[in-house]
């Protein structure tokens, strides 16, 4: 794995470092709006010290104020990332994200893969291009307007898509991941006390990942030690009494949000809710998972079902294949393939579900299995909940009436940007 800052962050030194001084002064200007005596103008805050505004910049972490941190975004560019690791990182919800998708990326031998993983994978994605090319090509050519070519990159896509079921959560893959700076301090303090701490099987297993990705971190100067603080600020070494390693301290004791054991109000093991908030527990893939927590409005918990079970595409169900499918996902069990299936919470906002997963993931060109996960299961959930609350009537008749068993493009006010006809109501794939 490895860790740049991006070139286009305002903040780098000619050694592709964080610029911690100018960092803390940014940091400065912005807390001197909130707490700067007098009636300072923009210019007034300016024209303040050097050492002034790097002294304000420091105590935003010692204060934990730290909205004046959060101005500036920090933006890395990371390769050989595993995927257990973007999901982690995706479940904090200050961030931007752009990560390279399995659905157009061949699975390649590397560390993190197996030679049995990789040789599944290419097994299945034959498999997948065949039964594509003799069942389903007059479909591949109607979304595609005709055009051959365009059809046969859509199916290779759809067989990476559905093969990639084989192959670990470690899987490697590239992202940009931007956030601000104060956050980065809470992800790199999180994935620190999980180090010290793992307490499920799928910590333990991000573990060596976390450590490098730590590492890295600090040497780009990103998370802030006391001593680089101290460097750039001296008389903070009298201020400072006790003996922390990091300028940030994680006063309020929060820690990483993808694992429901790290949260004792979890709703996880508690029964579905339904109102103008849901509480929503499922079962679904690591790769449908891996989708649906991108959705920054809504609370995306996990955990490890008590037995190993995986979904089993549509297209293979019924068919002569799904003998020897079977068979292949227990070969792969022990490698926690991204077919598995896991325990999920969802925790939203009636108007979250709609107006962002809806309007995204209730699309025939989505994966599969969220689409199906979300068209024909969450949201007759909430429908079904919903009509039994008298309270909840009028929202029961306006999700009946305008978005019950339907996709986003017939949703009211919503305008595709790529139409496709509905070829079919029913995805195999």
């Amino acid at each position: 794995m490895r860790v740049v800052l991006d070139k286009e962050n305002r903040f780098v030194t000619e050694d592709g470092k964080l610029d911690l001084k100018r960092e803390f002064i940014y940091s400065g200007i912005k807390a001197a709006w909130c707490y700067k005596k007098g009636t300072a103008t923009p210019e007034d805050i300016r024209a303040t010290s050097e050492e002034s505004l790097i002294r304000m910049g420091i105590n935003t972490f010692l204060s934990d104020h730290g909205t004046p941190d959060e101005h500036d975004q920090i933006s890395v560019e990371v390769t050989g990332i595993p995927k257990l690791l973007c999901m982690i990182l995706n479940d904090e919800h200050q961030y931007t994200t752009c990560e390279r998708s399995l659905r157009y990326t061949k699975v390649l031998p590397s560390e993190y893969i197996s030679d049995l993983e990789v040789k599944k994978y290419n097994k299945w994605c034959n498999i997948y291009t065949s039964m594509f090319e003799t069942q389903y090509k007059d479909w591949f050519l109607k979304v595609n307007q005709n055009d051959i070519k365009l059809a046969k990159k859509d199916m290779q896509k759809k067989a990476q898509e559905n093969a990639r079921n084989f192959v670990s959560i470690l899987t490697p893959t590239s992202i940009a991941y931007s956030a601000p700076f104060y956050q980065w301090q809470k992800i790199a303090t999180f994935l620190k006390d999980m180090i010290k701490n793992p307490r499920t099987p799928l910590e333990k297993l991000a573990l060596p990942y976390a450590k490098d990705f730590i590492k890295q971190l600090l040497e780009l100067k990103i998370v802030v030690t006391t001593k680089d603080a101290i460097e750039i600020y001296p008389p903070l070494k009298d201020d400072i009494k006790d003996n922390r390693e990091w300028l940030y301290r994680n006063n309020k004791g929060i820690k990483l949000s993808l694992f429901a054991s790290n949260n004792p109000f979890s709703g996880i093991h508690r029964p579905n809710e339904f109102s103008t908030v849901v509480n929503y527990n499922s079962e679904m893939s690591f790769s449908a998972f891996a989708q649906a927590q991108r959705h920054r409005t809504t609370d995306f918990e996990c955990e490890l079902l008590d037995e190993y079970r995986f979904v089993i595409p549509p297209i293979i169900k019924g068919t002569t294949y799904e003998k020897e499918y079977i068979s292949d996902m227990m070969e792969v069990k022990k490698l926690y393939p991204q077919g598995q299936l896991i325990q999920v919470n969802l925790n939203s906002s009636l108007k979250n579900i709609i107006n962002f997963m809806g309007q995204e993931r209730a699309c025939e060109l989505a994966q599969q299995e969220i689409e199906n996960w979300y068209v024909n299961q969450l949201l007759p959930d909430v429908v079904e909940g919903l009509s039994q609350k008298e309270a909840y009537q009028e929202e029961y008749k306006i999700l009946t009436k305008q978005y019950l068993n339907r996709c986003r493009c017939a949703y009211p006010n919503y305008h595709c940007p790529r139409p496709c006809g509905h070829p079919r109501t029913t995805r195999p794939f």
